[in-house]
C-alpha cells in the first residue's frame, strides 16, 4: 500500500501559544503511523520558526518542554517543515532567520503539495 502523505497548515504563531502544539501533535502522530508528512507554515505561524522564538514557548509552564523541543521531534520523526515565503517577508524574516532544517516554499509550490496529498488539516 502507498504512504499516504498528509499536509498540514500551520497558521499560528508563538502570540497564540496555546495554538501552536496541535498541529504539531498531529504531524508527529502521523508520522509515527508511517505517513508522509509536511507541515506548511504560513500567516503568523511562520514566527515560530524564528531562530530563539520557540524556546521561549511552553504548553505547560515550568515543564521544560518548548515549541522547539516540538518542532526538533518532528523534523528527527521526517515531517517537513516549510516556510510561507510570502509569509516571512510579512514578518521582517528573511531565509537566514529561519531554524534549521526548515525550507521557504511559495504559494504554487504549496498548492501542488495540496493537489498532491492525500488529506490536508488547517489549522
Amino acid at each position: 500500500m502507498p504512504e499516504t502523505r498528509l499536509l498540514i497548515f500551520q497558521t499560528h504563531g508563538v502570540a497564540a501559544p496555546k495554538r501552536t502544539y496541535a498541529p504539531l501533535f498531529f504531524a508527529l502522530t502521523a508520522a509515527a503511523m508511517g505517513m508522509q508528512v509536511a507541515v506548511w507554515f504560513s500567516m503568523e505561524g511562520v514566527t515560530q520558526l524564528r531562530r530563539g522564538a520557540a524556546e521561549q514557548v511552553e504548553l505547560e509552564p515550568g515543564s521544560g518542554v518548548t515549541l522547539q523541543t516540538w518542532l526538533d521531534q518532528a523534523r528527527d520523526a521526517g515531517v517537513e517543515l516549510l516556510a510561507c515565503s510570502h509569509a516571512v517577508g510579512l514578518e521582517q524574516m528573511t531565509e537566514a532567520d529561519l531554524i534549521d532544517g526548515v525550507r521557504m516554499v511559495g504559494v504554487a509550490g504549496v498548492l501542488d503539495r495540496c493537489l498532491e496529498a492525500d488529506r490536508v488539516l488547517y489549522f
